[in-house]
């Protein structure tokens, strides 16, 4: 199964905190709006207005919003981490699948959830939704989809010293909760999920000798993730060592093609394969995967993104919501094989 959007297939385009997912989901996305709205000589909220520098300038809020469209492929989790459900977000994998994963659905509840485009965004249904902020952290905003959005409200566009689809999640959660006003609690959040990371590197010492990437085949080809691609950052967190002849292909980009000719960049002490049912039947008849040592000697993984557990798609959104799905389900099978 392939899906599409951007012009990328799932995997080029994104590639793509259990106390998070418990906390209560507030309808409306109305956690922090003031008692009386700032500006026209209202008292301003605490914190506000708020500067958010990025890609396409710089925007400012002047209160905490109360509706909030989010055109991020993953940006709806951060603020889903911080108890605000956005009134609008961007379908990744699937409007059928992205309020569905086992580490989201608790924060959503019995909300209907509104998409408003996958590959292409549906301007119109956002104006509709009449936001007082429009967010694209995980995204890559083209200066006129930018100018379209903001001409509809404030918008916030993608970190501007990371490539697109490239940048920490951290500095996307402290963005996220910037806008609303939970810097404090984001900052609680990501201090939870490091101490995670560290107690995987200390009881697993073993992943720091030993170079491993994340590779999705679903297309019929290789497709590896860089270092500085979500998928790599979750394996520099557990500790694994970053494997440079493959991250010299991909560049500064979030991916690239591996090409039959450099297929050898694939045999890696570990390699994580972002493998279906279909993509396992074209492994095991792929000459070229097959005779890599890795493969021989049984040091890959094969990650379902559309089958359960559904790690892959954990270990692709790498959000305070997924991590510790992602961690729960992947450490064990890491260090078990």
């Amino acid at each position: 199964m392939s899906l599409t959007y951007a012009g990328f297939s799932r995997r080029r385009a994104l590639g793509l905190i259990a106390a998070a997912a418990a906390v209560p989901a507030i309808a409306g996305c109305q956690s922090v709006a003031p008692d009386t709205p700032g500006g026209s000589g209202a008292p301003a909220a605490a914190g506000f207005p708020v500067t958010i520098e990025h890609a396409r300038g710089s925007t400012t809020i002047e209160a905490p919003p109360t509706k909030i469209v989010t055109v991020g492929f993953t940006d709806h989790e951060f603020f889903l981490a911080l108890g605000v459900q956005p009134v609008g977000v961007r379908a990744w994998f699937g409007e059928e699948i992205d309020h569905t994963w086992p580490w989201i659905k608790p924060a959503w509840g019995d909300t209907k959830v509104t998409y408003i485009g996958t590959q292409d965004l549906q301007y119109e249904k956002i104006a509709e939704l009449a936001p007082d902020v429009i967010v694209g952290l995980y995204a890559e905003l083209e200066e006129d989809v930018y100018t379209r959005l903001s001409a509809i409200a404030p918008t916030v566009a993608e970190d501007a010293d990371s490539a697109p689809y490239t940048t920490d999640r951290a500095v996307m959660f402290r963005n996220a909760a910037k806008i609303i006003g939970k810097a404090a609690e984001a900052d609680r959040i990501l201090v939870s999920l490091d101490e995670r990371f560290a107690t995987v590197r200390k009881d697993h010492p073993e992943f720091a000798d030993q170079t491993a990437a994340v590779v999705d085949p679903g297309q019929q080809t290789f497709y590896a993730f860089g270092k500085d691609d979500p998928r790599g950052r979750f394996l520099s967190d557990l500790g694994y060592a970053t494997p440079d002849e493959m991250n010299k292909i991909i560049g500064d980009k979030f991916g690239a093609e591996i090409s039959p000719e450099r297929v050898d960049v694939l045999d890696l002490d570990r390699l994580l394969l972002l493998a279906d049912a279909e993509t396992r039947t074209w492994l095991a008849g792929n000459k070229l995967y097959q005779g890599l040592a890795v493969a021989k000697e049984k040091r890959a993984l094969e990650i379902p993104y559309y089958e359960e557990p559904f790690a892959g798609a954990a270990m692709a959104y790498n959000t305070p919501l997924s991590v510790p799905y992602a961690l729960d389900n992947l450490v064990p099978q890491l260090a078990g094989s």
